[in-house]
């Protein structure tokens, strides 16, 4: 109860506030006496002490620091039986309890300090007892008001009228969720100026924020009372508007507030359970859809109408990947216990939904491994990922851009090709699987990598660099010993005359020089290769070889 509260019991009917009437707002939660002069170190906050001053009367500064300690410690006041040992409370004192709006009450003579400790500790506890029942039965009331089937909204109404005050419940973004009769369009839009102020991710208590004189000063309301709504994560708070700031809404109106944010948190697990099931039974199906293991084409049809992909006549799989994954300095056994790990995904889960359904594109999400998966039903598969000027290919990399600079989440994104029967799904998503890969292989960050059919060059980087040089050494035996122009015309010249599928003619056209000049470079090669440049097994040797060049001599 607050200490002005407090003090107007009739027991301290001639008691008087003689500094810190500031203060008088203060809460407090229990009744010491002291009679020793180190009671500051067994104090505690939200405490009104009584005293003599009896352990004081001798030394006046130990009472100024005392009452600085305790204004420090968060004591709610000091009750001192002054005509006794003290006769006044020194100015010097008061001057302090002024300054730290630290309340300072005059005992009178007529009672006993432990008349006033019992008086005072019985009534505390009489108004707690009062509050709790308040509390459990304010509960019950919202708690039977949804097991009957009434929704959030309901609840905020009766919330709404049980303290006589507008109240609205807004999600994590500051974004209204549900609004009391009572929150009228005007408070609403009022109270949309205060969105950074009202929901934050580290609300983790109730709070009371001041609202500014200007634009509330044609409204009774001068302060907003905030709950948070706690389930694993922070999922938003309850808002109440209060006349008075200086009373903080009162004990059972922060009951009250606390009583519906427990019950709607409680509703909002339940359906967040739901849909958790729900999603897992998508995502199951969805996993052995595309590791091939439903093999019934019977079974894939019925399963997948629940989705809407039957009838389209193009499929293609995206993939996504947070780039730089949060759990990597933990044990993946520990990932599904960790309910931060799980509200973090759970985020990036709706944010990615949310991009994605700008992109106006019809899409299945899902999730595997580590991997968020979109499989979209399209119309045409005209313009998907081909060339620069792709509307879908920018149209991602915008989304990429986007959730990494409005919500700091560094995503890259890999693209199967598109495919025509529903059946070769796991295809398209095996490609944009390797097409993320690929990017990461590259060591690129936030990029958008369709996939790209490996050509011979791309298999040749698949051997070690050490096997490729031996190879090509191997091919060119003695060739490569000499030194100098000669041996780069002999080179250059059988690779032209490859290049040219063995014209000697186009060969020395290529070259500039004469055809003749071609034939004896060409004989030189065999006898120094000791191959014959026009057997097939032979060709394809050296066509290899000049393909690895490239790869090895690149460091």
């Amino acid at each position: 109860m607050l200490l002005k509260e407090l003090i107007s019991l009739p027991i301290y009917a001639n008691a008087k506030v003689v500094a810190g009437h500031d203060g008088m707002t203060n809460s407090v939660q229990s009744v010491n006496i002291m009679d020793a002069p180190d009671i500051i170190h067994y104090l505690k906050p939200q405490e009104l002490l009584l005293t003599t001053g009896y352990a004081m009367k001798d030394n006046p500064e130990a009472l100024l620091s005392l009452v600085t300690n305790m204004a420090k410690v968060g004591c709610a006041g000091l009750a001192i039986k002054t005509k006794r040992f003290l006769l006044e409370v020194p100015k010097d004192v008061i001057e302090r309890a002024e300054q730290l709006q630290f309340p300072i009450i005059e005992l009178s003579l007529e009672q006993s300090l432990g008349d006033i400790s019992n008086y005072s500790l019985s009534h505390i506890l009489e108004k707690r007892t009062d509050e709790l029942h308040y509390a459990l039965t304010t509960h019950k009331q919202f708690s039977q008001m949804i097991m009957q089937g009434k929704s959030t909204e309901d609840v905020i109404e009766a919330l709404a009228i049980l303290i006589d005050s507008p109240v609205m419940l807004m999600n994590q973004q500051a974004d209204l969720l549900f609004r009391s009769s009572s929150m009228t369009e005007e408070l609403y839009h009022l109270m949309n100026e205060l969105h950074a102020e009202l929901v934050t991710p580290t609300l983790q208590s109730s709070m009371t924020i001041p609202l500014p004189s200007q634009p509330f000063a044609g409204t009774p309301y001068s302060a907003a009372e905030l709950h948070p709504i706690v389930t694993f994560q922070l999922e938003g708070c309850l808002i109440a508007l209060t006349s008075d700031i200086s009373k903080q809404y009162g004990n059972l109106t922060k009951h009250a507030m606390e009583q519906a944010a427990n019950v709607i948190g409680l509703e909002l697990m339940k359906k967040q359970a739901v849909k958790e099931r729900s999603r897992r039974y998508k995502n199951e199906f969805f996993s052995d859809f595309v590791d091939g293991l439903i093999t019934s084409e019977q079974e894939l049809l019925h399963r997948s109408k629940n989705y809407d992909l039957l009838n389209h006549p193009v499929y293609i799989c995206v993939v996504a990947k947070r780039d730089t994954s949060f759990d990597l300095l933990r044990p993946s056994s520990a990932l599904e216990s960790d309910g931060r790990f799980i509200s973090e995904r759970d985020r990036h889960y709706n944010l990615l939904k949310s991009e994605f359904s700008k992109l106006d594109l019809r899409f299945v999400l899902f999730t595997k491994n580590e991997y968020f998966c979109f499989l979209i039903a399209m119309q045409t598969s005209q313009d998907l990922t081909e060339g620069k000027g792709s509307r879908f290919l920018e149209q991602l990399k915008q989304m990429v851009s986007g959730l990494s600079e409005a919500h700091g989440i560094p995503i890259s994104v890999g693209i199967g090709n598109p495919v025509s029967k529903l059946p070769d799904i796991p295809l398209s998503y095996k490609e944009a699987v390797e097409a993320l890969q690929t990017g990461y292989d590259a060591r690129k960050k936030q990029f958008v990598q369709p996939y790209r059919a490996k050509n011979f060059n791309n298999l040749l980087r698949m051997i070690p660099k050490e096997e490729l040089r031996e190879y090509y050494e191997e091919t060119f035996k003695d060739m490569l010993s000499i030194e100098g122009k000669e041996r780069s015309d002999l080179l250059k010249t059988l690779s032209t005359f490859y290049e040219t599928h063995c014209q000697l003619a186009e060969t020395a056209k290529l070259l500039f020089v004469h055809r003749n000049t071609v034939t004896y470079r060409l004989e030189k090669c065999e006898r120094l290769t000791g191959r014959d440049l026009r057997d097939p097994v032979e060709s394809l040797r050296f066509r290899t070889a000049f393909s690895m060049e490239s790869l090895f001599l690149a460091d």
